[in-house]
């Protein structure tokens, strides 16, 4: 049976990488396929960290053109701002009614904060109770998490539960977490799981330059041209096993097995960039043809919040006749 289902993404820095495509976008494009499906641009939540207002605008742009190129022109999945919406921050203030205090204190977002001795606006305290509204004002039955977003998801059903319990009416309902499967990590160009934080990452859309820079980069040991490798303890190694083509990788395997062929580590990265920018090239040149034609992207994005807005209507309309107000 088809779900309604949903999740969120902030435009705070630079664009995706490797590991964000494989474990993340492209899980969520497969989950999406026979389901109501939606992903919102989180740009509302990126307030607590995007302190300029250009920027903010050209990532969250920038954040909808790369889905759009990797889930296609025509995707059935809706993707939308989340300050499009023009009831979802009347939601949120409704909601705080029911939330207790005690609840936002026990908060990830709070306590990481708190630990890094950060200045704490309300923002940042009241930051889950928006996350709530993002998911329970569409109806949304079924949310995708992984282990260490749980708590989000379970202080929604606690502000939904609380939400039903003080006005004595099932306004909303309380999502079912999807746990992913634990995913795997991606060895950046220093070694360490690619990440954003460690700036070690493999642009999605990188330019040519900038790719192959990174490619060349990445860490290997300091066996010469000629000497036999280890191509399982091999940081380049490991992203042709990903991206390759088994026959691909199966050559490249044997390459390093053998001795007195003039195969470095040099010639194992060429291989690799070729592999990459062939694995790469279709959501690399739709994401050209968007960028040329940011009427057609501004219009979809219109086109999904006109009907993501009349979904949380219809659910305003009923919450407003339950606490009395207009």
């Amino acid at each position: 049976m088809s779900k309604k289902i949903i999740t969120g993404v902030k435009p705070t820095g630079s664009s995706m990488h490797l590991w964000n495509l494989l474990w993340a976008v492209l899980p969520f494009k497969q989950l999406a396929e026979g389901n109501d499906a939606a992903i919102f641009i989180a740009d509302l939540h990126a307030l607590t960290s995007v302190k300029d207002g250009e920027k903010l605008r050209t990532q969250s742009l920038e954040l909808a053109i790369e889905y759009l190129s990797i889930f296609g022109k025509n995707t059935p999945i809706t993707i939308f701002r989340q300050s499009d919406i023009a009831d979802i921050t009347k939601l949120m203030w409704v909601l705080t009614n029911v939330t207790p205090y005690s609840l936002m204190l026990r908060a990830h977002s709070y306590k990481d904060a708190e630990a890094k001795n950060s200045d704490i606006n309300m923002w940042v305290f009241n930051y889950p109770i928006l996350m709530a509204a993002d998911i329970i004002g569409y109806d949304i039955e079924a949310v995708p998490v992984g282990k260490d977003q749980i708590q989000h998801l379970e202080m929604t059903r606690d502000i939904a539960r609380a939400f039903n319990k003080t006005y004595w009416q099932q306004v909303f309902i309380e999502p079912e977490a999807i746990v992913k499967k634990e995913v795997e990590t991606l060895p950046g160009i220093d070694g360490r799981k690619m990440s954003k934080s460690y700036d070690n990452f493999i642009g999605v859309f990188d330019d040519e330059k900038t790719m192959k820079k990174r490619v060349m980069s990445i860490v290997t040991d300091s066996l010469w041209v000629d000497d036999v490798k280890n191509p399982d303890t091999c940081n380049v190694f490991s992203l042709i096993k990903i991206f390759g083509t088994p026959e691909e990788i199966a050559a490249i395997w044997e390459k390093y097995r053998t001795p007195n062929i003039e195969f470095g580590y040099g010639h194992a990265k060429l291989a690799l960039l070729d592999i990459l920018q062939r694995y790469l090239a279709e959501y690399r040149n739709t994401r050209s043809e968007l960028l040329s034609d940011i009427p057609f992207v501004e219009a979809k994005l219109a086109e999904w919040a006109r009907i993501m807005n009349a979904r949380l209507e219809a659910k305003m309309r009923i919450l407003k006749e339950v606490v009395g107000v207009n």
